[in-house]
């Protein structure tokens, strides 16, 4: 396997462990590990999946902070009685107008639609129309729809007013992307939820030496756990760099 060596490279450059998992899991809400600083987000995300209190909802966050994996654990979490849709506007930007035109006249008969990349540099005035109509159908079928953009509808001047705001008629949560601290508390709480304990040592070592966002942290220790043995459940350093050696060979 090689996946260690992409996780810990020599280059700066870096990239998450491969991890054969289903996409429902990979993603779901209880693999989405908050921290202190976005608990309400993820018990908004439950609530608007369960109650629907809103039928819009926005999720903003820099790069990082985990706001894909929060849409697309709504996305796997829905269970209305219409469809789901999911739609990724960093690829459908590249795909030919007849199949972008299809896939919102699909979207318009689900239940709930997600958006991810709203504010995507390469998505046009076009699509952003698209958008526009397609929330208007949701609305009138009473469908849900969740977004998730780096930032507010009402700071992103790429969004055009009509709808930004309609937009912002629904709820909007800011997910925070945790600081030193508070990361190395999620990485030793994934790995405390897989019953490996991390030493302060080993922990470091991780944060350290990889692109450390919550997601490529629980990855990791996905592919750590697959790669030891059930007398290898306290990870010291030592021990730590020896899996690591074993996995990349």
């Amino acid at each position: 396997m090689t996946g260690a060596s992409k996780f810990f490279p020599p280059a700066k450059k870096q990239a998450t462990l491969p991890l054969a998992l289903p996409e429902e899991k990979l993603y779901s809400l209880e693999r989405f590990y908050c921290g202190s600083e976005n608990r309400l987000a993820l018990d908004t995300a439950k609530a608007f999946i369960s109650s629907r209190m809103h039928n819009v909802l926005v999720i903003a966050g820099k790069p990082k902070s985990g706001k894909s994996h929060l849409l697309k654990g709504i996305y796997h979490g829905w269970r209305g009685k219409k469809k789901a849709a999911f739609i990724d506007l960093k690829t459908l930007t590249k795909a030919d107008s007849k199949s972008v035109g299809a896939t919102f006249r699909l979207a318009a008969e689900a239940g709930l639609v997600c958006i991810d990349d709203l504010d995507d540099h390469a998505v046009n005035k076009k699509t952003l129309d698209n958008i526009f109509f397609l929330f208007n159908s949701l609305v009138n079928n009473n469908a849900c729809l969740a977004v998730a953009m780096k930032t507010s509808p009402a700071k992103c001047p790429q969004l055009p007013d009509y709808l930004s705001s309609r937009l912002l008629s629904g709820m909007v949560i800011t997910l925070k992307k945790p600081d030193e601290t508070e990361k190395k508390r999620i990485l030793v709480k994934i790995a405390a939820d897989k019953s490996i304990t991390l030493t302060p040592n080993a922990a470091q070592y991780i944060l350290e030496h990889s692109s450390r966002s919550v997601g490529d942290l629980l990855t990791f220790i996905d592919q750590l756990e697959s790669n030891l043995t059930p007398e290898q459940k306290r990870i010291g350093l030592q021990l730590l760099k020896r899996v690591i050696n074993s996995i990349s060979v």
